[in-house]
């Protein structure tokens, strides 16, 4: 589509010639007027860009202008159009560590018992609410019709407002326990607010037939999300316009205070890798791609579960961790470097990011963990790790109450009270962002049940994710903030995880980040950084340092130098020589590919063909691909040929084989052992540079990366080859890039 669209800015266009002939006589009929109206009232944005460029351009007159005009076409347009947003800055081939990228839907993980396409799900409606919460948060009472037509009327309703959560030192495993705050009568069929961040709604049936009238016939807990600047624990009336009158008259919208810091929305899914979450998320990536997110293709994680994997991005370098040998026995990275597993830490002390920008900013900040059940939590479990529980509410709005409650006498299933429950989860995050839209503030969600035994499932929220992402963008939720929306780890419990697909899914968890609008613009010399960063190998830490340079604003003429400790901001120029030990990515979880030339028989039965032979099939399979996807009418496929090398790379044993640590010396020689019987490779990488000409008779080379799969002996050519000699007027990096711009000059 994009392509097509590109093309057909090029064709000539006879009206466009008329309508500039017009133009032009009657620009030259009032040159003089024209030449001396050299003050144009223009936005004041318009006017600063201007001014970086008058000491490089002199003024064009506007018929001056005119004479500039392509009449036949804009290849020049063109050309600055992928300038402005080219499809690659730097090429993911060009790196130290040969990371994978593999196909979405890579046949190894499509079996149905893997990769299901459960696009609904359809609950069973066990009890009918009698109550509801509208999408910004707001509660309607309805208990006379919960069965239209019959009609119910002595069923009254009230509001148990809860709190708890929290471990009490004295007794140390309250953090289980909940408690009720306060009790509210709440009147029905109006728009209220409930200004707590949770609360539960009772109905209770007073007719003289009910057999125990103290006893709720329907109860449900919610999410609330208080305000500080009205009444709390109180129930408020609200309007149900804010646009219109009741008499329809229309209201002017007040305008927003200009912002003056960036906020930091993050909605995090359990186990979810990048790839698994373009297979089953198409429409919320389709609007992602339309709202320029961008995802982090070497992104790795540095250990094994969620906590290990989240508390060095939202905290960073623990002064307990470093406290530590920064090796273990095996003589790799110590996990208790990363986070201690046996000191049974205070979460209260911990420095959260959103904690910095509270106490340093006054920002607003929110912590939403589905808990998944009584017992769990990330700064609750496990019991070596953490002390049970926070001591005091880690956020303005936390969550855990509500969980409680929600969790209490109830396991998670797929569907409760007629639908998926994780709608309401993701539902916090959307209103948080929406609330404080205009205020500074750093959200974190994170939804466990959806995805922590099967990452398909994820696919029911897609819809709703879409909705709501175009939404916020509707409203101008994402105009101040970087939003992010990410993955811990892939899914390491799963049948997918035994998969090749699978362990590679495991060890690269899906990263996507959305800039602030204007952001671009404003720090020039950040984004470039990002967008060469987000094709090289990065991991927790390197997330950390650049949500750290948000919290602090340390950006433009601001940015100061690097702080000591882990990782380098995806702001600031990362080197592409890294390896998995610059990133403090232990071995088993380690992606930079190995070469596997030596190994003769990849999986039992089958036997490699002789590298001459393979490498005519690659190089067979890289010309089909060019006419495939058109790009024949720009490179000459006849005069190209292969280079000397010709690697055969895949993920090393560890990774392969799923290890999740390598002090457990038996299962490491049981591992060995096995990959010398099989090494189960069913993916070979391979890759080979390839010289030519440019239709235009430019010299041309490329390195290029295929894929075996084994089992079927098919061949797939992996991302787009890497541009490395570009045409001197078409300087891009994507082979998409540089065609696109030769196409009119050929």
């Amino acid at each position: 589509m994009i392509t097509w669209f590109r093309n057909v800015k090029r064709k000539t266009q006879p009206m466009r010639f008329v309508m500039i002939l017009f133009a032009f006589v009657a620009a030259f009929l009032f040159t003089a007027n024209i030449r001396s109206a050299n003050q144009f009232a223009l936005p004041a944005q318009i006017l600063n860009r201007a001014s970086r460029l008058q000491s490089q351009k002199t003024e064009e007159s506007a018929i001056d202008k005119l004479w500039n005009i392509n009449v036949f076409g804009d290849d020049d347009n063109i050309k600055t159009e992928i300038e402005r947003d080219p499809l690659l800055t730097h090429h993911p081939f060009d790196n130290t560590c040969k990371f994978p990228l593999p196909n979405s839907y890579a046949e190894d993980i499509i079996p149905f018992h893997l990769s299901e396409r459960m696009r609904q799900l359809k609950c069973e409606v066990k009890q009918k609410d009698y109550a509801t919460m509208d999408s910004e948060g707001y509660i309607y009472v309805h208990p006379h019709f919960v069965d239209w037509p019959r009609l119910e009327r002595d069923v009254q309703c009230k509001v148990d407002i809860i709190e708890g959560g929290l471990r009490k030192p004295e007794r140390n495993m309250t953090k289980n326990s909940m408690f009720i705050k306060k009790t509210l009568e709440i009147p029905s069929n109006e728009r209220l607010f409930v200004n707590a961040d949770a609360f539960v709604i009772n109905c209770y049936n007073h007719s003289k037939k009910a057999v125990k009238p103290e006893v709720p016939i329907w109860k449900k807990p919610f999410p609330g999300m208080k305000d500080k600047n009205l009444p709390e624990d109180e129930i408020l009336r609200v309007k149900d316009l804010y646009s219109y009158g009741d008499y329809g008259n229309k209201i002017r919208e007040q305008v927003s205070k200009a912002v003056d810091r960036y906020s930091i929305d993050i909605l995090g899914f359990d186990s979810t890798a990048r790839t698994m979450f373009m297979r089953h998320m198409p429409r919320t990536v389709e609007v992602m791609a339309k709202l320029d997110y961008h995802y982090l293709y070497g992104y790795t994680k540095v250990a094994d579960n969620s906590m290990v994997n989240l508390a060095p991005i939202l905290v960073g370098d623990m002064e307990e961790a470093l406290k530590k040998p920064k090796y273990d026995k095996s003589g790799d990275f110590n996990i208790n470097w990363l986070l201690p597993t046996e000191d049974k830490m205070d979460p209260t002390k911990l420095n959260f990011l959103w904690k910095i920008m509270k106490e340093k900013y006054g920002c607003e900040s929110l912590f939403n963990e589905d808990i998944s059940t009584k017992g769990l939590g990330l700064f609750n479990y496990p019991p070596t790790e953490f002390q049970p529980g926070f001591t005091e509410n880690p956020a303005d709005h936390y969550y855990r109450a509500y969980y409680l409650a929600v969790y209490e006498n109830w396991k998670y299933e797929a569907c409760r009270d007629g639908e998926q429950l994780q709608n309401e989860f993701v539902n916090i995050w959307r209103r948080f962002a929406h609330r404080y839209r205009n205020i500074c503030h750093f959200g974190f969600t994170f939804v466990t049940t959806l995805t922590h035994e099967a990452g398909l499932v994820l696919e029911i929220l897609d819809e709703k994710l879409a909705a709501h992402l175009s939404q916020m963008h509707l409203n101008g939720d994402l105009d101040n903030t970087l939003s992010i929306i990410m993955g811990d780890h892939g899914n390491r419990i799963g049948a997918i995880k035994s998969r090749y697909t699978g362990r590679i899914e495991e060890r690269m968890p899906l990263m996507a980040m959305r800039f602030p609008t204007g952001f671009a613009e404003t720090y020039p010399v950040e984004y470039k950084n990002f967008l060469d960063n987000k094709h090289k190998l990065t991991s927790n830490f390197d997330v950390h340092k650049t949500l750290h340079d948000i919290v602090h604003m340390r950006l433009g003429d601001n940015k100061a130098k690097s702080d000591e400790g882990r990782g380098i901001s995806l702001f600031d120029a990362i080197p592409n020589t890294r390896t998995c030990a610059d990133v403090i990515v232990p071995e088993n979880f380690c992606m930079c590919m190995i070469d596997v030339s030596s190994i003769a028989n990849p999986l039992p039965n089958f036997n490699k063909k002789k590298p001459t032979d393979q490498k005519m099939d690659q190089f067979n399979t890289l010309k089909s691909w060019l006419k495939t996807e058109n790009l024949d009418d720009c490179v000459d496929v006849s005069s190209l040929e292969t280079g000397q090398t010709f690697q055969e790379m895949a993920i090393n044993p560890l990774s392969r084989f799923g290890l999740r640590t390598k002090n457990n010396a038996s299962m490491l020689e049981l591992m060995k052992e096995r990959n010398k019987k099989n090494p189960e490779l069913n993916y070979i990488n391979f890759e080979f540079s390839v010289s030519g000409t440019y239709k235009n008779g430019e010299p041309l080379s490329m390195l290029v990366r295929t894929e075996l799969f084994v089992e079927k002996s098919t061949s797939q050519l992996i991302f787009e080859p890497m541009i490395q000699e570009m045409p001197a007027s078409c300087r891009f990096v994507s082979i998409f890039d540089v065609c696109q711009c030769l196409r009119p000059q050929l």
